[in-house]
């Protein structure tokens, strides 16, 4: 937890006022709301594509692809990343 985060819990939790912790309950929630209106917005403005015929066609490969697929903690072992 950030040093800020801390100081601002205790002062909360000093605070007598139930006005006061009211109206920061009402600001954080406003806050988190802008947030999420900002980031659907950011969303939503992501233009989709249309995949290329040849993004099609690896796609197809490997779909066809009879190869064994290793998994990934066998290959993390083998190449001694697995950090044991």
């Amino acid at each position: 937890m950030s040093p800020l985060a801390k100081e601002i819990i205790e002062r909360l939790n000093k605070e007598q006022d139930i006005q006061v912790l009211a109206e920061v309950l009402n600001f954080y929630d406003y806050l988190k709301q802008k947030k999420d209106k900002e980031f659907m917005k950011n969303w939503d403005a992501i233009d989709e594509d249309e995949p290329t015929d040849e993004e099609r066609k690896i796609c197809m490969e490997y779909k066809n692809s009879k190869e064994e697929l290793i998994p990934l903690d066998d290959l993390l072992r083998e190449l001694n990343l697995d950090e044991k």
